[in-house]
């Protein structure tokens, strides 16, 4: 990304790499992730109403990986206008259906919403209102206020960012999901599952076709 606010959002993800997120977030892990942050919950926090719920969830998704703007996911769900920045050119977290992982039942992170909502609205009022209508920069900044390790509930907040990563590098949603279902195999480069192998894939290295002597590799 070549913006002004590039090196604050390399900041973001410096941080997020040195509590090891991104090795953890793996569709497996991130129940765990989710699970470590539920005694943090905050009984008396309220989320907003369910449909801006969902747009900042998706707005918070985006400030994690950037994407270009879309009116629908991979899945052909819909993503709020106001959602996605639109500082990238390429696909970002929300159309890779991160706001669907974030209600998925198995995942859990419908107990951490209202904390975690309260908690980014909080944060987002003293970078010039709430989250959704804030621009790109000001969204980095609130999210990094909320990462910060003054914060006694960041451990919410890394699983809220565990989502976004998930969906994203994992396409944790689409079933034997190939580059051409998932927006984030695209962008990384990944052929997907293949279960009989990619004929035309090598590593540019002649291979054998001898037989072994007696079955096996030395």
């Amino acid at each position: 990304m070549n913006r002004p606010d590039a090196a604050e959002h390399d900041r973001l993800h410096a941080l997020l790499s040195r509590r090891q997120l991104l090795h953890r977030a793996s569709t497996l892990g991130l129940s765990a992730i989710v699970a470590s942050a539920l005694p943090l919950i905050d009984p008396q926090a309220q989320a907003a109403t369910p449909g801006l719920s969902d747009a900042t969830l998706q707005a918070f998704a985006d400030t994690m990986i950037p994407g270009r703007r879309a009116s629908r996911t991979d899945l052909g769900n819909p993503i709020a206008p106001l959602a996605i920045a639109g500082v990238d050119t390429l696909p970002g977290a929300v159309q890779t259906d991160a706001l669907a992982l974030y209600h998925h039942p198995e995942i859990g992170f419908n107990d951490l919403e209202p904390t975690f909502l309260a908690d980014l609205e909080r944060r987002a009022v003293r970078h010039g209102g709430d989250f959704l209508h804030l621009d790109f920069g000001a969204r980095v900044q609130t999210c990094l206020d909320g990462l910060d390790f003054s914060n006694p509930a960041r451990v919410i907040w890394e699983a809220a960012a565990a989502v976004p990563f998930t969906a994203f590098c994992a396409a944790a949603l689409i079933r034997d999901a190939t580059w051409r279902q998932a927006s984030g195999y695209r962008v990384m480069g990944l052929p997907g599952i293949a279960p009989d192998g990619y004929a035309d894939f090598s590593y540019r290295r002649q291979m054998s076709a001898e037989r072994t002597r007696n079955g096996s590799l030395p």
